[in-house]
């Protein structure tokens, strides 16, 4: 998401960046695993392969001013290494704007930024906020067309809620995602697939004010994290097919990679 959605992808990627997105769980190849998947309602765009992403994302020529889904709050898993995070984005024509909540929780686990991925590499963490495993963390970006995005992250197990103002240039977000976040460099694959986040009630609207979830009414594209980045390259996350109308999906790490 800098001036194209998926070389901002490509970008958090290289950057060390993860994320979680759609699909089968068994193959060698994101190839072979869509192949298994059934088809979908909606039309959708071509695949974004990435090295730490995986999810869905929104597109086909609209502009997005808000994006919400809520996750479940992971546990820390068994192999440090494959800890990541959950995250909305709003991409587009200038900086893209991040919002996630790392695996485990916990104090600064909730974080935002913009330009850059968050969690080390610039932004800012919610203080009011200190989620625990298990807990149902809503994430939102709204942008209010006058240089203005405000970022709210509410906790609706503990009933607490934060926003965080972030001053931002004239801009047209021409893209809206969910996703998890993995460093393809520190995973260990698992013996079975595992499922890393799950995703629910995940919803955007445009500039104009037409309303939708993942499926439309735009294009979606699945974000497949392989270990090339392409798709030669072995499924390191991927998402599970959407459900309940394009608003639910889970992402999962899978074996082999």
């Amino acid at each position: 998401m800098r001036r194209q959605f998926a070389r901002v992808l490509l970008a958090a990627t290289a950057a060390g960046g993860a994320a979680l997105l759609t699909m089968g769980l068994a193959g060698p190849s994101a190839a072979s695993a869509r192949a298994a998947a059934p088809a979908r309602a909606q039309a959708a765009a071509p695949v974004i392969y990435t090295v730490s992403q995986a999810g869905y994302s929104t597109g086909g020529g609209r502009w997005f001013r808000y994006v919400q889904t809520t996750v479940q709050v992971a546990p820390l898993p068994a192999q440090p290494g494959n800890a990541g995070y959950a995250e909305v984005v709003l991409g587009g024509t200038r900086e893209p704007v991040y919002l996630g909540v790392k695996a485990g929780g916990g104090a600064s686990s909730v974080g935002w930024s913009a330009g850059v991925p968050p969690f080390g590499m610039g932004g800012g963490a919610f203080s009011a906020l200190a989620p625990k495993p298990g807990d149902l963390l809503q994430l939102s970006i709204y942008y209010d067309r006058a240089g203005h995005v405000f970022c709210t992250a509410t906790d609706s197990t503990q009933g607490i809620s934060q926003t965080v103002t972030l001053p931002v240039p004239s801009t047209v977000f021409t893209a809206a995602e969910a996703a998890g976040v993995v460093h393809n460099a520190t995973v260990s694959a698992p013996k079975s697939a595992t499922k890393l986040w799950a995703f629910s009630g995940t919803k955007a609207t445009t500039y104009s004010g037409v309303r939708g979830t993942l499926l439309g009414p735009w294009t979606t594209s699945e974000v497949v994290n392989t270990t090339s980045g392409t798709v030669a390259g072995a499924l390191v996350t991927s998402p599970r097919p959407l459900w309940n109308n394009g608003q639910n999906f889970t992402v999962w790490l899978l074996p082999g990679a």
